[in-house]
């Protein structure tokens, strides 16, 4: 057909033209419209009406920490943050600020047709003054913050690290949904008209961020007068800090008759202690770390807020409770968002953290540190200890526990120095004394004697041996023509090279006879007894509370950190020992807690000697009220101890402190004769059962020349033990007791007394 008839002109023909172009670009932006409303619809109404959104977040605060009675321990105080413009912050702040002025002072038109030359050209004229107000602000922070240039310059880049990783994450999820829509292709992209995908910034960049957290009033007040002046540069937000009402305590201690001779005096004495309980309580710290937001973001990978999550300034359990239980005691902001066009508000109150109610007794644990405290003068090398290889007077390092029999729970847990005192040592004592760590549940040490109950438990349990069969002492050594390996502790020249003779168990704890205890030891063999002590808590953490767990993604093994097991012979000890021939010796004086392999905690100690007094029944100590803590662990069975034994264990014990026989007596004054001996354990109205002992401990080094440095190490020192229950007079045991001197030497005479003084402690708070 002819066209020409059709459309007879070229005017018609180009009016054809027109209209068909016109109902072309009709459809296209038909379509497109039905695209952005239809199809998109519902997603760009949200993308708009989010920045209609204005979000502002709520403060929460961290549960507090109380004892046994209530008492507060750890709380949140209100304070307030000091907070700065993101761009501030960046440094990005003053060419802005400039820019704005010099496009308002030349005009929007001319501005326009400028070369960027011309533009960075009039910013320049003009920034000096911008920079000076930031120099000026940074002044002002770095004085009312009391911190130094680098300290100002490290927080700056941890904003700055924490904000670009949260915009990459945001990024790379917008992009991936911009290649979804639009895809990937460049050319394709410019083909449509389209530009490639440009990030937005998010919110983070547009808002303060905190770079002093909780100061006090005063500060608050000059930055709020100065947020006059800096208009929209500093803002003052309501906040709260971490307060501890009872890091230091005054205690007064009587010096009367319970005490040694020499140290005895008719004033009492008022000591201060610092850092009460700081190992347990723990700390915070202001800094997060990259591995807090990556265990949990603040926002997350799909772009999701978690209330609870992490932020720069942001206050984070960092040692100790503060630390294991981080994710209760935390709490999640509160939220309020806010419409711009209609002003109505969503609010979304601030969730506290929980509450953490732990067993201990802040006034027990404030009075133990006094006794343990070198004030005291009970933690010094005196002259009746017959330490002689150290100097009178040298402070000693020391650590008590004090647990409730029946339930498990640690009223008392002390470890001496404190981390507060170890802040104040030099850097060599601090290397030497490792005020760090927690050496109650951390610290490791031979056991020494302080073994034995477990030992005949496990002889007897095992059927090796009964409690009412005796074993013969004599002659002093249990190797034949060895005398000089392996021999009772009284067959020494100062003692006439002299045995106990047959004793049976009560008199054989009492006495601490070694040939009975290296006996068991042989029966037993190493393998089995350490089995048992397996069974009793040793070779891996009780988690009293304070355990933190790692687990390692590369090695697929777990990382334990805030308590430690102490070691049980392995496996592979044992055969090595048994290729080297030293099974039978290592085996004979593992009766006595010597040799390779094994080592404990104070309050594994503790824990151990509970055990016996329940009767074998396993209700390990803990801090922290839980139903779940206070049964039986899945991994460790009841023992059911026989009544026999665990009658024989407790009398021995008595007799251990009770019996002129018992190593755990009297102090002998050997230096003065006119000093008459003082009985260890003479607080009254109590039964005491407990075992003192000397455990082998490694070289100690020293500073023999006073420069400073550590120059020399002494061996052949020995930490003392103690380690007990206590009762009131004809009750049965109600606490136990552990207390290790490190290189104090002997028990008795070192630790013993300090014991007594715990014991009159538990009678002053009400417990006995």
């Amino acid at each position: 057909m002819n066209s020409n008839k059709l459309i007879p002109s070229m005017f018609h023909r180009r009016l054809v033209l027109l209209l068909l172009v016109i109902v072309f670009l009709t459809f296209g932006l038909g379509m497109q419209l039905f695209r952005l409303s239809v199809v998109q619809g519902a997603q760009r109404l949200a993308e708009a009406e989010a920045r209609l959104d204005r979000r502002v977040y709520l403060p929460t605060h961290r549960g507090r920490i109380l004892d046994r009675h209530g008492r507060v321990l750890a709380e949140d105080r209100a304070s307030y943050d000091i907070a700065i413009a993101y761009d501030v912050i960046t440094g990005a702040w003053p060419e802005n600020q400039a820019a704005r002025q010099a496009r308002n002072e030349i005009g929007g038109s001319d501005w326009n047709i400028m070369s960027p030359e011309q533009r960075q050209d009039a910013i320049d004229q003009r920034i000096l003054h911008w920079q000076a107000l930031v120099d000026e602000l940074w002044a002002a922070v770095r004085e009312w913050g009391d911190i130094d240039e680098q300290e100002l310059f490290r927080r700056r880049n941890a904003i700055r690290g924490e904000v670009q990783s949260m915009a990459a994450a945001v990024w790379d999820n917008q992009r991936l949904a911009w290649e979804a829509r639009f895809g990937t292709e460049d050319d394709e992209n410019d083909m449509r008209g389209r530009r490639g995908f440009r990030p937005r910034p998010i919110r983070e960049q547009r808002q303060p961020h905190v770079i002093l957290p909780r100061v006090n009033p005063e500060v608050a007040f000059e930055f709020r007068r100065l947020a006059r002046e800096f208009d929209g540069m500093v803002h003052v937000q309501d906040s709260r800090r971490r307060e501890v009402p009872w890091s230091t305590a005054d205690v007064i201690l009587d010096r009367g008759v319970s005490l040694p001779t020499p140290l005895r005096h008719d004033m009492p004495i008022t000591i201060r202690v610092k850092g009460v309980a700081d190992h347990i309580i723990g700390s915070v710290r202001d800094e997060v770390w990259a591995e807090d937001i990556q265990r949990r973001p603040f926002v997350q990978a799909n772009g999701e807020i978690d209330l609870g999550g992490y932020r720069v300034g942001d206050v984070v359990g960092s040692r100790g409770l503060e630390l294991v239980f981080e994710d209760r005691l935390r709490g999640k902001r509160g939220v309020i968002n806010e419409r711009r066009d209609t002003g109505e508000q969503e609010r979304l109150e601030a969730v506290p953290g929980d509450d953490l109610h732990i067993t201990l007794d802040i006034m027990l644990q404030a009075r133990v540190q006094a006794i343990l405290s070198h004030d005291y003068e009970l933690t010094r090398v005196q002259r009746w200890h017959q330490n002689d290889a150290l100097p009178q007077g040298r402070p000693l390092n020391a650590a008590a526990v004090v647990i409730e029999v029946d339930t498990g729970e640690i009223l008392a847990m002390v470890s001496m120095p404190t981390i507060e005192m170890g802040r104040r040592m030099s850097d060599r004592r601090r290397a030497t004394d490792d005020p760090w760590v927690n050496r109650p549940v951390e610290a490791i040490y031979p056991p020494g004697s302080i073994i034995k109950p477990l030992v005949l438990s496990a002889a007897v349990q095992s059927g090796l041996h009964s409690v009412h069969s005796p074993i013969d002492c004599a002659p002093g050594h249990y190797y034949d023509n060895r005398p000089g390996i392996a021999r009772c502790w009284i067959f020494r020249e100062r003692f006439g090279l002299t045995n106990h003779g047959p004793l049976v168990a009560e008199e054989a704890m009492a006495r601490s006879c070694n040939m009975y205890f290296y006996t068991l030891g042989d029966r037993l063999g190493m393998r089995r007894a350490s089995e048992w002590y397996s069974r009793f808590g040793l070779g891996s953490p009780l988690d009293v509370g304070l355990l933190k767990t790692t687990e390692d993604s590369n090695t697929g093994t777990t990382r334990f950190s805030g308590e430690n097991g102490g070691t049980i012979p392995t496996d592979r000890l044992i055969d090595d020992l048994r290729q080297r021939g030293e099974l039978n010796f290592a085996s004979v004086i593992l009766g006595i807690g010597q040799g390779p392999g094994v080592t404990w905690t104070p309050i594994q100690a503790a824990n151990a000697y509970a055990t016996i007094a329940r009767g074998g029944i396993i209700r390990d100590a803990t801090l922290v009220y839980d139903e779940d803590r206070l049964s039986a662990r899945p991994s460790r069975e009841h023992m059911q101890l026989s009544p026999a034994l665990v009658d024989a264990t407790l009398e021995g014990l008595r007799q251990s402190v009770a019996s002129p026989h018992g190593t755990g007596y009297q102090i002998r004054y050997d230096y003065d004769p006119s000093m008459r001996p003082d009985r260890i354990i003479n607080a009254e109205n109590v039964t005491v059962w407990a075992k003192t002992g000397t455990a082998q401990a490694p070289a100690l080094a020293v500073d023999t020349t006073g420069d400073g440095e550590n120059d020399s190490h002494i061996s052949g020192l020995s930490h003392a033990w103690f380690v007990g229950l206590v009762g009131a007079s004809g009750s049965s045991p109600s606490h136990a007791i552990a207390v290790i001197v490190e290189y104090g030497g002997s028990g008795g005479r070192v630790a013993g007394p300090i014991a007594n003084e715990i014991i009159r402690a538990l009678q002053a708070e009400g417990y006995l």
